[in-house]
């Protein structure tokens, strides 16, 4: 069972530890002052402190030379565990302050995860292997209340956005209309969209209006994955990004090359946080990327 450390060993200071090593390497107090930078009477003044605080002598005398009682070799072997793990600390703290360490949290929509964002995560992980970088997706509205709790640091959503954030506009990206390939009007067709209430869905529907469109919608899913599958097996119509209809497998061909809506993708940081490092990084290489 551990014992609690008494007061008086509780106030030896790092300089006492320090001067103490360096009297033990030099032998004397002598040398060990002059290495120092200071006087003789102060060092042996700050070797006596330890001695008095620790109630038990650390060096002889023999032959003029200092050398280390048995009490003061295990106090040396503490000692270099002490500082070498303050050594480390203050390593640790510096590296932190230029945000190479710790860690970072990063939330983003899922579109953004997909294939706007990896080319910043890509290049972060390159640059700060150290860091534990936290990639959390999920819908705007529940990314906007983990950024107001500090639960993440910055945010990657489609706006417009009304809170008091700091906004950063990293591009407008289109959204276009797609049919199945054998398919000449959309007037009778089924659509498969984005939940009502999401702000895509709110900028499609605006979109579609202005066209006259009024879409018979027979499911909605939050992956666009899922409705791009939907129109390639000839089900019906959607609306999405090009990034995700126009690539990897099934890519689909759009129904004509005039967007149906413009989204923003918004970077959001909290305007009352003390400047972090890593997520200053991370803006910059998403406003890069973009």
């Amino acid at each position: 069972m551990k014992k609690d450390l008494p007061s008086s060993f509780l106030k030896i200071s790092f300089l006492q530890l320090m001067y103490f090593h360096e009297v033990y390497h030099s032998e004397s107090v002598t040398i060990a002052s002059r290495h120092l930078g200071i006087s003789q009477p102060a060092l042996s003044q700050a070797i006596s402190e330890i001695e008095k605080r620790i109630q038990a002598p650390l060096f002889k005398k023999r032959s003029g030379r200092f050398e280390l009682t048995a009490i003061g070799e295990r106090f040396l072997d503490f000692s270099q565990d002490v500082l070498s793990s303050s050594g480390e600390i203050f390593q640790w703290v510096e590296d932190f302050k230029k945000g190479s360490v710790g860690n970072l949290r990063v939330g983003m929509i899922d579109a953004a995860s997909l294939y706007l964002i990896p080319a910043a995560v890509r290049d972060f992980r390159n640059l700060y292997p150290e860091v534990d970088l936290k990639l959390v997706v999920d819908h705007s509205a529940n990314l906007l209340e983990k950024l107001r709790q500090s639960d993440i640091d910055l945010a990657f959503v489609f706006g417009p956005i009304v809170d008091d954030f700091n906004v950063t506009e990293l591009r407008q990206e289109p959204l276009f209309l797609y049919a199945p390939d054998d398919q000449k009007s959309v007037d009778k067709s089924d659509w498969f969209l984005y939940p009502e209430g999401r702000q895509t869905r709110s900028f499609i529907d605006q979109g579609l209006a202005n066209r006259g469109i009024v879409p018979r919608v027979v499911l909605e899913s939050d992956s666009p994955e899922v409705l791009k599958q939907l129109v390639y097996l000839g089900m019906g119509c959607s609306v999405l990004p090009e990034g995700i209809a126009e690539n990897g497998l099934h890519a689909l061909r759009r129904f004509d090359n005039s967007p149906v809506a413009m989204r923003p993708l918004l970077a959001l940081r909290k305007f009352d946080t003390v400047p972090n490092p890593r997520s200053e990084t991370f803006y910059r290489l998403a406003l890069e990327a973009s």
